[in-house]
């Protein structure tokens, strides 16, 4: 889930680069996603790079040394450890990219079903979805026997769970 400090972070990262073109769009999705993998794969350098007993100074020295001082996910991070952001690395990364999708017209879906959707099926809903938001939809399908049949679908902040236990679960709070 998104704060309002990554939002405010992500969304002036994202105009600063589309304002210099889409290779440049893409190179600081790309550069962020790594920095974003680094750091949450070594969490002593967020610890590092955010001790109050290393002067702000030596600390960006230390990143440069490490990531060097070109691009923007670089100038970023510069910024994060000047103002002790360092920790939101992983969710600035998180909401840039759903700026990108946002920007490319394209939504991520996550499709929770009993069993396994066919590619025929699966290819409906993308199309079905696709009409619906008006976008280009990237389904992650999930498999969870306990729904017993049907579909929850959730993108954004919107679910739809058309799902047997759901209709079930709804019925027996009726009759209660």
């Amino acid at each position: 889930m998104s704060s309002e400090v990554s939002a405010v972070y992500a969304n002036a990262l994202f105009s600063l680069a589309r304002e210099q073109g889409d290779s440049a769009l893409q190179e600081t999705r790309a550069d962020l996603r790594q920095l974003a993998v680094l750091f949450s794969l070594n969490p002593d350098l967020t610890r590092l790079l955010s001790l109050p007993t290393v002067s702000v100074g030596e600390r960006i020295g230390i990143a440069k040394k490490i990531f060097g001082d070109e691009g923007n996910a670089a100038r970023l991070l510069f910024l994060l450890i000047d103002h002790g952001r360092v920790p939101y690395l992983r969710e600035i990364a998180d909401d840039f990219d759903a700026r990108m999708l946002d920007y490319q017209g394209t939504v991520d879906v996550q499709v929770t079903t009993a069993v396994a959707m066919n590619p025929d099926q699966k290819e409906r809903l993308r199309s079905k979805l696709g009409e619906k938001l008006g976008k280009t939809v990237r389904i992650t399908e999930h498999i969870d026997s306990s729904i017993l049949g049907g579909v929850i679908v959730q993108y954004g902040d919107t679910r739809i769970d058309n799902s047997v236990k759901f209709r079930l679960d709804a019925l027996k709070a009726q009759l209660s």
